[in-house]
């Protein structure tokens, strides 16, 4: 497989959306039809990867009422793939997962998010001339940051 190449000289074959971050990109309400949009996008500009849609299950709670039906659909056909109930560290430790194995099976990964995935670089999501733009030559690696840990104090 041909594989798109960043500035760093990696290869991608296998990209992965975050279904939270581009449905709900630059709008109030996340939209499954902009998820489909930019999916076909991405595919047609870059037709020589892989593309994986990945979702916290939680998403069909803040599409609209009538794309609920549509996105179960979209799950039964394979089009999203949502992180199983009771996943080891939530949706994180399973996007990890799915990092992990694609590895093992030769890919090389970068990831459509708004969040910091430990090493797995981000493309940038943009727009123009009526469709979206993912630029895998600029995709790079963000330091992932653990989460504040807020304590009550004792008074």
């Amino acid at each position: 497989m041909v594989a798109a190449r960043d500035g760093s000289g990696t290869h991608f074959t296998l990209v992965l959306l975050d279904a939270d971050t581009v449905a709900g990109w630059r709008r109030a309400t996340p939209s499954l039809g902009q998820l489909r949009r930019a999916t076909s996008d991405l595919i047609r500009q870059y037709p020589q990867v892989k593309v994986a849609v990945v979702a916290d299950p939680s998403i069909k709670w803040a599409l609209d009422d009538s794309e609920h039906d549509a996105f179960e659909e979209a799950i039964v056909q394979r089009a999203v793939v949502c992180a199983p109930a009771g996943t080891s560290d939530g949706t994180d430790g399973w996007v990890a997962a799915i990092v992990d194995r694609a590895r093992r099976n030769g890919d090389t990964v970068a990831m459509v998010t708004d969040r910091a995935v430990s090493g797995v670089p981000v493309v940038r999501l943009g727009h123009a001339d009526g469709g979206f733009t993912f630029d895998l030559d600029g995709a790079r690696e963000v330091e992932a940051r653990p989460a504040p840990q807020w304590r009550r104090r004792r008074r």
